[in-house]
């Protein structure tokens, strides 16, 4: 045999779709030695992972290739001088050595998977080429590829193409490629930037525990099929606003260090940023988390997402403008969102269970209340044109409104009686006043403030009453001062004949109740009636007053005292009301 001529080819069992992969090309050898035959693979495990794809109902991550410890890899594979021995779909890859730099690769492998510098791009690009033509719409089998560089901008894929394991040194372009088949990149390395922007995945596509170390762009790309990011990591932004998904995106336990933009995003079916099972990793949202404008229409699930971490200086995430087509299906749990904005979002009916929210003190505190006012974000918490409020507080009043209705429809009355406080916030400190004075005096002194200081806008019980006591005692004191006269009756009877005092009753002439004190006016049992004695009097006519009876035994004496009586009667009346309101909040919520 000649050594410059090609080993015979093998003849190995037909299977689906053999590719170049299996067929080591021709290379000067220093002598003919016959070829190690490949392992045999059991025809049932191609035909598992070849043909059947997974079912499209479920969730999980489909199942990687049976694990194969390093002894019976090494037992397996043939030795180095009959190819590659990275272990491929249908076996050992088989290729011949590449000869690269020392310490470059752990191991002698080919050109495809060798990790080397400095081989030839053009000659692995030519390679590539080959594999997907010889593919056709069959297998093209990548796994554990070396890419210095991937110029796929616009390419039509027509076979089913796996990536497992594939690293990307130098950035990836698949802007408006097209995938007709299943395209699984799971454990994929980006170094650099990758770019599926408009990318077009007709079938499932995996990506689960890919890594993205630059930036990941998937902007308006179409995701048909299941779309698998489960615990990839994005290490810079991850782009992936306008962008399509059809069927269920999971991006269970993924990993945002960097911003992730899905504005304006819609997803069809389910969408999942949850752990697939109790205790699994969590998704992590480190920096921003945009859903801008999104449209979620089916199951969405936020169970456990980590948005960001308190005192953080940004939003994250916003859900400005986003739509919740089937808002009964959307679950938040174990979720902190002291920083989430949800203007201009409808939340009445969201699940929220077990969430955290930003607090002031012991009142629960959206966001928008705090959030600095610049970048596309928050915008639309800008105050009205011609308005002289610092942000618009009549819209973030409709969220509290409707996160306030939410909470009282699940039963939990505690919750929504502080979004009923923020509410009412909000309101207080709407003002149409232009004028600085005329705005403080409406924010402090208006109805709604007023509203706040007597019963903390309806919640308090003991507010009310305290005021109500603080009150009678008040229109007591000053109805004393200003005179009170006793009437023929009750009063007239108590007293005894007061000489020394004129204007007793019944002479037509008005007689100060306060001239009584100290004046020696004694009462039918001969004791010298006192201040106390009189306070308790006056106290039992201000309350009679408010309690609008009509035998009074005494009467203001002047006008003035008759205006504090009606003022007493007004406040009075509208304190007990607001007392009666917060016991029948209190009861109807059933709080506390």
């Amino acid at each position: 045999m000649n050594d410059q001529q090609d080993p015979p080819e093998q003849k190995a069992p037909e299977q689906p779709q053999q590719t170049e992969a299996a067929v080591p090309e021709a290379e000067p050898v220093a002598e003919a030695a016959p070829e190690a035959p490949q392992p045999e693979v059991p025809p049932e495990t191609i035909e598992a992972e070849v043909e059947a794809p997974p079912a499209e109902e479920e969730t999980e991550q489909p199942e990687a290739p049976p694990p194969v410890s390093a002894e019976q890899a090494e037992a397996e594979q043939p030795p180095a001088e009959a190819g590659c021995p990275v272990w491929m779909l249908l076996g050992p890859c088989g290729r011949p050595i590449h000869q690269a730099l020392a310490a470059v690769d752990e191991r002698p492998v080919c050109l495809m998977h060798s990790r080397d510098p400095v081989k030839s791009d053009e000659e692995f690009q030519k390679k590539f080429q080959q594999i997907l033509a010889a593919a056709g719409d069959g297998l093209a089998d990548f796994r554990g590829f070396v890419f210095l560089g991937a110029e796929c901008g616009g390419r039509k894929f027509a076979a089913r193409c796996i990536f497992i394991g594939a690293t990307f040194t130098h950035g990836a372009n698949f802007m408006g490629a097209t995938f007709t088949q299943r395209a699984d990149f799971r454990m994929a390395r980006f170094t650099q930037v990758a770019y599926f922007s408009e990318a077009t995945f007709t079938q499932a596509v995996y990506f689960s525990g890919a890594t993205f170390t630059e930036n990941a762009h998937f902007n308006g790309a179409t995701f048909t099929k299941r779309a698998l990011f489960c615990e990839a990591t994005f290490t810079q932004a991850a782009d992936f606003d306008w962008a399509t998904f059809t069927k269920d995106a999971d991006f269970a336990g993924a990993t945002f260090v960097g911003p992730a933009d899905f504005s304006s995003a819609v997803f069809t079916g389910a969408a999942r940023f949850a752990p697939l099972e109790e205790g699994a990793k969590r998704c992590q949202f480190k920096d921003r988390a945009l859903f801008q404008d999104a449209r979620f229409q089916d199951y969405t699930d936020f169970r456990g997402a980590v948005f960001g971490e308190p005192g953080s200086s940004t939003a994250q995430p916003v859900f400005s403008l986003a739509r919740f087509e089937k808002p009964e299906r959307v679950t938040f749990y174990k979720t902190w969102l002291g920083q989430t904005l949800f203007v201009n979002c409808d939340v009445s009916k969201l699940n929220f269970s077990d969430v955290e929210w930003g607090a002031d003190g012991e009142r629960v505190r959206l966001y928008e209340e705090t959030v600095a006012l610049k970048g596309e974000a928050a915008e639309a918490l800008s105050p009205p044109e011609r308005s002289r409020d610092e942000r618009n507080y009549r819209l973030i009043a409709e969220t509290y409104h409707q996160l306030k209705n939410n909470y009282d429809s699940r039963g939990d009355p505690w919750t929504a009686n502080d979004f009923h406080y923020g509410e009412m916030e909000m309101l207080r400190r709407l003002s149409r006043f232009h004028k600085r004075w005329a705005r403080w005096l409406h924010q402090n002194l208006g109805m709604t403030a007023l509203y706040k200081y007597a019963s903390e806008y309806g919640l308090s019980r003991g507010r009310p009453l305290a005021w109500l006591l603080l009150a009678v005692v008040v229109c007591t004191i000053l109805l004393l001062i200003l005179g009170l006269r006793p009437l023929p009756g009750r009063a007239a009877a108590r007293l005894a004949s007061v000489p020394q005092v004129s204007g007793q009753p019944g002479t037509g002439e008005e007689l100060s109740y306060s001239r009584y004190i100290g004046s020696g006016v004694r009462d039918q049992s001969g004791r010298e009636i006192g201040a106390g004695s009189l306070f308790l009097d006056g106290f039992a006519t201000v309350v009679g007053i408010a309690l609008l009876q009509r035998d009074l035994p005494y009467e203001p004496a002047t006008r003035f005292g008759r205006l504090v009586a009606y003022a007493e009667l007004l406040l009075t009346s509208t304190l007990a009301a607001l007392f009666i309101l917060a016991v029948r909040r209190q009861f109807k919520r059933g709080g506390d």
